[in-house]
């Protein structure tokens, strides 16, 4: 009779008294179910908006994190952790998130520096800029690494990801405002953010990403 190796399986949830569940690190782990209590604390309603709060923001980014953090397990749980420590700002009820601090992509490769988006609205486009390398670092840099760029359009809680978009070496691109996840909700220009990270030639290796607008 062969045996099946629960490690492997990636299991989540219930199961009767044993919850499943994957830690940040991937692996696989149980724990025995305990009815939790509820007795609605300030702090526990303050713990609750905000996991809510991160959990809402990044859900139009998930299967872009994925693509981001290409190595990683679990990218998109690891990232509300990161959202939770470091973007969530304001005082209990009144939260808000700091798009500037989220990070959508991570890896090896040297990141893009000197980065400007222009939205012109009169041409629709927005046009994107930057220098190719940066000097002094050790991080891997070459000229045919793929630019991709993502917009999250918060008005319509919609994003999406343009993949290669053009080449490290280009020094710039330019994306159709009619391409834009929801634009032709009214207003909406105001509430779209945009990330620009690198994947390697060999679709291998990323880098961090860079938040623009």
């Amino acid at each position: 009779m062969g045996k099946i190796d629960l490690n492997k399986m990636g299991l989540s949830g219930r199961i009767g008294p044993i919850i499943a569940y994957v830690t940040k690190g991937g692996k696989q782990a149980f724990r025995q179910y305990t009815v939790p209590s509820d007795p609605k604390t300030p702090k526990q309603l303050a713990s609750r908006m905000r996991f809510g709060l991160a959990n809402s923001a990044l859900s139009p980014l998930n299967s872009i994190i994925k693509h981001g953090y290409r190595d990683m397990n679990n990218a998109f749980r690891s990232t509300v952790s990161m959202v939770l420590k470091n973007a969530i700002t304001g005082e209990y009820p009144n939260y808000s998130i700091d798009y500037s601090k989220i990070q959508i992509a991570r890896g090896k490769l040297q990141p893009l520096t000197g980065v400007t988006a222009t939205v012109d609205e009169d041409s629709g486009t927005v046009h994107f800029s930057w220098d190719p390398q940066q000097e002094g670092t050790s991080r891997p840099a070459k000229g045919n690494d793929q630019v991709n760029i993502a917009c999250l359009n918060t008005a319509v809680s919609k994003a999406k990801n343009f993949i290669n978009r053009a080449k490290r070496s280009d020094r710039s691109a330019a994306i159709d405002l009619n391409r834009l996840p929801g634009i032709e909700t009214a207003d909406s220009i105001n509430d779209l953010h945009f990330w620009v990270y690198l994947t390697s030639g060999d679709l291998k290796s990323n880098s961090d990403s860079v938040y623009v607008i």
